[in-house]
């Protein structure tokens, strides 16, 4: 039986009760999603204004957990340092990825789809292996630093500062930048445009900074502000780059405070963290309204036309060089360092590395019990998590696009209120969800509660990649399908989920792959038996154990390229084209 032959079957007589049927869904979807984002931030909120930890009995409402964060001079000292990291990374990161939209998406620049590729490969690494394999090759001690020492008779940069930092940071950044941009701009501005500046003789880069640049504010101010919250809640960065010389940002503050003491201040831990969401709120906020006035640079009308690159005549070659060797040194060496330490005893300019291989690392990791547990539990979280998370972000997407549920706007709102919570601080509220909460309770000590946390972070991320699709299905189709009778649910199931196939696809492997490098939602949340890889990589190094840090790092990056190599030959998915 075919689709319409299933929907003539549903008899007229049955509207209202399907109706209700209907309803009743809508209702749970959105109760769902409220508990899911509410959970975990009620506690945290709670826990700022008590005078001791939630778990304890006999607490008192407070205001001296805000007035020691805001009275301690160290807590200006770390905001100081934070705006100045972010602000950096920002300026780095958009500066690289606006540029490189530009000269890929417009331009004949020779080797832009090897260029292209190779940019994206820190969106597929964690920031913790990307910062690895800088310290491995460019810090005091490591290969790269080193040799120049030997030649140059010192030490030519200081990676551990906060300049250092940025560097890191913003590079490991700059895909968000280039995809926002090549997506949301470069490839949609009217050629047009571009082709009367050219009649007047203005030159290819000229054409790129006065016309198509200006066109692109709306998807620089998305990613730039995208970029600044993710600056503001990195962790691995400042933590591998910053510690060593005792530079703390409010993300390595509330780490050591929190899983590194051995007494934690639950109530600082708290106003810290509402003091990092508010900061994240508030750059989303600016982000809205500066956007307010995006219909000023629309240049998609509705007549068609064929886009066209601008020559860049002599500076195409000297471009691509110099291009070329700026990815070469700061994304392909740093990800073989990791890949050289993993099967070396010692990497160091003054040994010859192939006379120091060894498969050790690789040994120690599989032998042990607790790191194979934590690959298992990184699979299991990842598969169910991107599951659920991608079921969810269909269902919001049909309720809010698709219905008259006359709650749609809020639950909205709730779907992305995570964008506003830093990861960290998702795993935090989590944790005290399930101290406050007694359904919360019953999944302590096992993944599920990971799994939650995982979901609720990532739910904006692929409603973010599923919406879209959504509205640019025709919502004929499942009118048509309600005056043969269908509900709502039916036609949704029917005729517009079959339809999602593709794009369901592509939120599972995004969200696939964002859970198999996370760590920090994880970070709070982990005990015995919950081990995660991105976890264990992060004690590992903090212990100095950079040989078998190296090894899990290795082998999250094999995992994570099989993974992306499969889902385009079977499902032809591709997250960058």
């Amino acid at each position: 039986m075919n689709n319409s032959q299933r929907l003539q079957a549903s008899p007229p007589e049955s509207t209202a009760i399907s109706k209700d049927h209907s309803r009743l869904i809508q209702y749970l979807i959105f109760i769902m999603t409220a508990v899911l984002m509410l959970a975990p931030t009620l506690p945290i909120a709670l826990q700022v204004f008590v005078d001791r930890p939630l778990y304890s009995d006999g607490w008192h409402f407070t205001l001296a957990n805000l007035v020691k964060l805001f009275g301690a001079r160290e807590t200006y000292s770390v905001l100081k340092t934070t705006a100045i990291f972010a602000l950096l990374t920002v300026v780095i990161a958009q500066v690289g990825g606006v540029a490189a939209a530009l000269l890929i998406g417009r331009t004949d620049l020779p080797g832009r789809q090897a260029i292209g590729g190779v940019l994206m490969w820190p969106l597929y690494l964690s920031h913790l292996i990307f910062a690895m394999g800088f310290v491995i090759i460019y810090g005091p001690s490591g290969f790269f630093t080193q040799w120049l020492a030997q030649h140059l008779g010192g030490m030519p940069w200081n990676l551990y500062s906060v300049g250092g930092m940025s560097i890191v940071a913003g590079i490991s950044q700059i895909p968000l930048a280039y995809l926002y941009c090549l997506y949301g701009a470069v490839r949609s501005v009217d050629p047009a445009l571009e082709n009367a500046a050219r009649t007047v003789g203005a030159k290819p880069l000229s054409v790129l900074a006065r016309i198509t640049l200006p066109l692109m504010i709306p998807s620089i101010i998305a990613s730039t502000a995208l970029n600044l919250v993710i600056a503001v809640e990195t962790l691995s960065i400042p933590l591998f780059l910053g510690g060593p010389s005792r530079i703390e940002t409010l993300s390595t503050y509330l780490y050591h405070q929190g899983i590194a003491a051995s007494n934690p201040d639950h109530g600082l831990i708290a106003a810290s963290s509402l003091l990092l969401v508010v900061l994240v709120g508030s750059t989303l906020m600016i982000q809205r309204l500066l956007l307010k006035q995006g219909h000023r640079y629309e240049t998609v009308k509705g007549k068609g036309s064929r886009t066209s690159q601008l020559r860049l005549g002599a500076l195409r070659w000297p471009l691509a060089i110099i291009i070329g060797l700026g990815l070469f040194f700061l994304i392909v060496v740093p990800i073989l360092g990791v890949v050289l330490r993993a099967f070396t005893t010692f990497l160091s300019p003054l040994v010859a590395p192939w006379t120091m291989l060894t498969l050790k690392n690789f040994t120690s990791l599989f032998s042990s019990e607790v790191y194979v547990r934590a690959i298992e539990n990184t699979f299991v979280i990842s598969f169910f998590s991107a599951s659920i998370g991608t079921i969810l972000a269909a269902l919001v997407a049909l309720t809010i696009q698709r219905s008259n549920f006359r709650f749609a706007k809020t639950l909205e709102v709730f779907a992305y209120l995570p964008r506003v919570i830093p990861g960290m601080i998702t795993g935090l509220g989590i944790f005290y969800a399930a101290i406050v909460f007694p359904p919360m309770a019953l999944l302590r000590g096992n993944i599920w509660i990971i799994v939650i946390a995982y979901v609720m972070a990532t739910l904006p991320l692929a409603l973010g990649a599923i919406q879209p699709a959504v509205v640019q299905i025709s919502a004929d189709l499942d009118k048509a399908a309600r005056t043969v009778g269908a509900n709502w649910f039916t036609s949704m199931r029917i005729i517009v989920l079959p339809l999602l196939r593709s794009s369901m696809i592509g939120a599972f492997t995004l969200l696939f792959i964002f859970h198999l490098k996370s760590y920090i939602i994880a970070i709070f949340l982990i005990a015995p038996g919950l081990e995660v890889m991105g976890v264990s990589m992060l004690s590992l190094w903090t212990n100095g154990d950079v040989g078998m840090t190296a090894a899990f790092a290795t082998l999250q990056m094999v995992l994570i390229a099989l993974f992306l190599i499969a889902t385009r030959l079977f499902f032809r998915v591709k997250l960058y084209d």
